[in-house]
């Protein structure tokens, strides 16, 4: 080991020299490895893929095109343009989505119902639980654990082209399946119960501001019959004339304003009332036939292959230090 660098002809005679005891030592890593492959719990995989639906606005006429945006300048959401709001990733990843799904009951290939704290048996005393005498121990903290592990058998990737893949890995392949479909599901409920509310939230909002355009509109058409009930038509006094111009420009106005709401009432009230699909289910979670995990030949060449590499190199310490003793 005094040498700085270490050559390729120094690597190989440390194995020609130790060959016996590396093999030893990767045979026994070889051996534990086909043990846990073995043993190991299999997991199956269940995916589907969804695509977000493309919400246009399909309700506006080509008279409202015009001022849409100035209704979202006013503060209101044009309909159809709701559901972008949504980014569905983060409603995947998010703790309301998941919670629902350790709470709900599956069915399993035993034909039983359970929900994941039961299919996991984290409810059940353990080892630790004895020792520290954790007896009284709320539901709440089974969820957490539960969602915990969740989060970390669940993927979600979104694609370039938009399309986003969910997958799952269960013990139970019907699990699998019934939890990732149960997703799609819970994703068009959800929105479409969000959306319903806000179109509802809007459409009282908006109804508002119509009764006051309508008392602003019939005040200042009041305003103008009364003017010209004061005077002539005939009167061409300037300040009688721009009085006038200021009447009629106002009513002009609050009939703009009351029209422009009109319409965004109306189409709140159908936005209300409709139901619309806010995701594509492209591929349904089916039922998986072969097991996903654990990788058994990856396992046990990886296993030997990193031992032997490590083996190696520990018998070039050993040289080392020997050499340097002796």
């Amino acid at each position: 080991m005094n040498d700085k660098h270490i050559g390729v002809n120094e690597i190989f005679n440390i194995y020609k020299k130790y060959i016996k005891n590396i093999l030893s030592i990767t045979f026994v890593a070889f051996s534990l490895s086909i043990i846990y492959s073995i043993f190991a719990t299999p997991l199956y995989k269940s995916y589907i893929s969804i695509y977000p639906q493309n919400n246009e606005n399909t309700l506006m006429p080509p008279s409202m095109i015009g001022v849409e945006s100035l209704v979202s300048t006013l503060g209101f959401n044009v309909p159809g343009n709701i559901a972008n709001g949504f980014n569905i990733p983060d409603i995947l990843n998010s703790r309301k989505l998941k919670k629902a799904i350790v709470l709900e009951e599956w069915g399993s290939k035993n034909n039983n119902k359970v929900n994941l704290i039961q299919s996991w048996k984290i409810d059940k005393p353990g080892i630790l639980s004895f020792i520290f005498k954790k007896n009284n121990i709320s539901e709440e903290y089974f969820q957490n654990i539960a969602i915990e592990k969740l989060t970390s058998r669940m993927t979600v990737y979104q694609h370039e082209s938009g399309m986003i893949t969910i997958s799952i890995l269960m013990e139970d392949e019907i699990i699998a399946a019934n939890i990732v479909n149960f997703i799609s599901d819970w994703i068009q409920n959800y929105i479409s119960k969000e959306m319903t509310f806000k179109a509802i939230k809007d459409r009282k909002f908006i109804e508002e501001q119509l009764n006051k355009a309508k008392d602003d509109l019939f005040l200042s058409e009041e305003r103008f019959s009364e003017f010209q009930r004061n005077y002539s038509i005939a009167d061409g006094n300037p300040e009688v004339m721009l009085q006038k111009g200021r009447l009629i420009r106002n009513i002009e106005v609050n009939q703009q304003v009351y029209i422009i709401l009109r319409q965004q009432y109306e189409l709140n009230k159908i936005e209300e009332l409709k139901e619309r699909p806010v995701i594509n289910v492209l591929d349904v979670g089916d039922i998986a036939t072969e097991k996903s995990r654990p990788l058994r030949m990856l396992i046990i060449f990886g296993a030997s292959l990193i031992t032997f590499i490590l083996s190696g190199f520990l018998m070039y310490c050993y040289d080392g230090i020997y050499r340097d003793i002796h």
